[in-house]
């Protein structure tokens, strides 16, 4: 008897991707000839598949920056396989998160369960490939399963609201993709988009085209990041989907959209380019732009939902100095970072949420400290890590990217990005407070039957306090990863 034929290198490079479009077929034929709509068993199927996902995931890890297959439209490189692992612990923090939540706002766990794995699959398309029309095709996948999952609670008019506002400011990001695409590839005579914008070391060989074509890239990618000036759909949509999907919003396009732009943007602002010198200033300037309107519009704001909308966007700025300084590590510890406490700041709404409602505005956290003390101090441990405050991992992570700012010699972005940390923490302080120092106008059962919303906010503490106290182990990987990127 023989021995079976070996798995080619190509397939077993698509295993993790293959793992999760599998599994969204089989959640979507079980949601589909199930009696019993309300179960959890496409839940179970959609953990497993990104369970299976994240194990091929590691077997690729050996393959490293030399994993290039399909004639270069597939990319199984170190910051790939980073970046899919961020985007599959965000997925099945997500659907932990809605277990019971989906059973109480009246939405379908199967669809929720198919959409998401579908989302993440193209998420991870966009990672793992510097093929323009491929990081398109990417997107589109994300971008419309995104669209689907934001008005998923279809009893609920700001549901609806915020996926018809999406959908229809995705579709001119897209259509702003493709045009740009087009302009590099008549200008470079290259899809592939680090090969094509690789000419631009001097502007002489970089001609106008080529330049609008970027920057009409550079907007598309801006619009799912939610960077200034394009971010004036996020508040809108983050508030009013889902807030388990609102985690996924926050977190997975800002991902597959940062990767898109470290691919993109390394070769042009590594040096003394001259494209460096136009394109440094822009982004720093975004960056800026990005960081402020967050924070200060999260200043005025009465409902924590949509605060922390805000703060996503300002977090975005925050990453977006990452791709200025060019330093992929801490770009990618940030990410892992900002998973953990964001995703476990939203859990504990998702906890405080019950049967027909949530509870979302600054007055439904009075006086939690003294009534659900565990709550409370997890919110609490959250905020001040997304604060940057120390020993929490979100200090680390600010002091990493800024530290890379200071030291690629943006002076001055570094400050702006301290200054408007500062901003940030009087709204964050402000939850604390209201939660430990009002009093509540009438007490608010909570549903503590949900051990899996539960293992979420543990591992948000877990994580948030591991990496702040003891962060050697990843930040050894991941500077290992990126040594020869």
């Amino acid at each position: 008897m023989g021995f079976p034929p070996p798995i080619p290198p190509s397939v077993l490079a698509l295993a993790p991707l293959l793992a999760l479009v599998a599994g969204a077929l089989l959640v979507l034929l079980l949601e589909a000839f199930l009696k019993r709509k309300d179960g959890e068993l496409p839940a179970f199927v959609a953990v497993f598949a990104l369970l299976a996902s994240a194990f091929f995931t590691v077997v690729s890890w050996n393959v490293g920056n030399s994993g290039v297959y399909l004639h270069g439209r597939l990319l199984v490189d170190n910051l790939a396989l980073l970046v899919t692992g961020v985007l599959v612990l965000a997925g099945i923090a997500v659907i932990l998160m809605s277990l019971k939540y989906a059973a109480h706002q009246d939405m379908n766990l199967g669809q929720l369960c198919g959409l998401l794995l579908l989302a993440v699959a193209g998420a991870m398309i966009m990672v793992s490939s510097s093929d323009g029309l491929v990081v398109f095709l990417g997107l589109e996948v994300l971008s419309v399963a995104s669209y689907a999952m934001s008005g998923l609670k279809r009893q609920d008019r700001a549901s609806s609201e915020a996926a018809a506002k999406y959908f229809l400011m995705g579709s001119f990001a897209g259509a702003f993709f493709v045009f740009g695409l087009a302009l590099v590839f008549g200008t470079s005579g290259s899809l592939d988009l680090t090969a094509g914008l690789s000419a631009g070391a001097s502007l002489s060989a970089f001609p106008a085209a080529g330049a609008v074509g970027l920057g009409l890239i550079l907007t598309a990618l801006f619009f799912k990041i939610a960077v200034a000036p394009f971010h004036m759909w996020a508040p809108d949509v983050y508030e009013g989907a889902p807030t388990p999907v609102t985690v996924f919003l926050t977190i997975v396009p800002k991902a597959a959209g940062l990767a898109v732009l470290l691919r993109v943007l390394l070769p042009l602002l590594s040096g003394e380019t001259a494209a460096a010198a136009v394109f440094t200033p822009a982004l720093s300037v975004a960056a800026v732009l990005t960081m402020f309107a967050g924070n200060l519009a999260a200043l005025r704001q009465k409902s924590v939902k949509r605060m922390l909308a805000y703060s996503s966007i300002a977090h975005a700025g925050y990453l977006l100095v990452a791709i200025v300084a060019g330093d992929a590590p801490s770009l990618v510890f940030y990410l892992l970072v900002y998973l953990f406490m964001n995703g476990g700041a939203f859990a504990v709404l998702v906890a405080m949420s019950g049967r027909g409602f949530e509870r979302a505005s600054l007055g439904d956290f009075a006086g939690l400290g003294r009534r659900h003390p565990g709550l409370a101090a997890s919110l609490s441990i959250f905020l001040l890590s997304l604060a940057g405050f120390p020993p929490t991992a979100g200090f680390l992570a600010k002091f990493y990217v800024f530290g890379a700012a200071v030291r690629e010699g943006h002076i001055l972005l570094a400050v702006a990005a301290v200054l408007a940390s500062l901003i940030a923490v009087a709204y964050y302080l402000k939850i604390i407070v209201v939660m430990y120092m009002q009093d509540a106008e009438a007490a608010a059962a909570f549903d503590r039957d949900d051990p899996a919303l539960f293992l979420v906010i543990f591992l948000g503490l877990l994580g948030v306090l591991q990496l702040g106290l003891w962060p050697g182990n990843a930040l050894s990987l991941i500077r290992a990863a990126f040594n020869a990127f």
